[in-house]
């Protein structure tokens, strides 16, 4: 995504940039998710955040349960982590699923898609945080995340939208709050650059 003069504008406000691209093919209404944001942290500070998949609880919005039930580290100095996670939308609408991260700290990425070997309540969900030190301000961070999902079966608009454009905004702003109120923070020590 190329982030263009306006939203520099936006991001230098605060604000996160945010595009969602519905699958013209998905009768279930599934679509892509792109978001942009600016964090006045450094990136370990923001990878702290991150990559702490056991406090997002609490922490992000919606999210009623996060538990790692497998962390790897390569032979190429990436991690594997594997993750469940109960997503509670709306009365009536929980979803739990599981994940399976893979974080390239040499390349500050951490992509994702479920974890095929259990099941999800989800049919397919696949994920990118990207990190860089901002282009204009030292010790600071942009942050770029994408998501696609598709689901099982129809689920009313309220919910899709919940699960799609409110939780692309929602997973940069808390990373945005928790990072600046700890901007000292390193990287999980687990994680740290070989």
């Amino acid at each position: 995504m190329t982030v263009e003069s306006k939203d520099e504008k936006i991001l230098s406000g605060g604000k996160p940039v945010m595009k969602q691209i519905p699958d013209e093919n998905d009768p279930n209404g599934g679509g892509k998710a792109i978001c942009v944001q600016d964090i006045g942290a450094p990136k370990n500070a923001v990878w702290n955040q991150i990559l702490g998949l056991n406090a997002y609880a609490g922490k992000v919005p919606k999210v009623k349960e996060c538990k790692n039930y497998e962390v790897t580290r390569n032979a190429d100095g990436s991690s594997t982590i594997k993750t469940k996670m109960v997503i509670g939308v709306l009365p009536g609408y929980k979803y739990e699923s599981y994940y399976d991260h893979t974080f390239h700290p040499n390349d500050d990425s951490c992509v994702w898609s479920l974890d095929y070997d259990k099941y999800s309540d989800f049919d397919d969900v696949a994920g990118h945080w990207h990190i860089e030190d901002h282009p204009k301000k030292t010790g600071c961070t942009r942050v770029f995340y994408a998501c696609d999902i598709k689901l099982r079966g129809a689920v009313p608009g309220p919910v899709m939208n919940i699960l799609t454009k409110s939780a692309l905004k929602s997973a940069t702003s808390w990373v945005k709050k928790e990072s600046e109120a700890a901007p000292a923070s390193e990287m999980p020590s687990n994680f740290a650059f070989p």
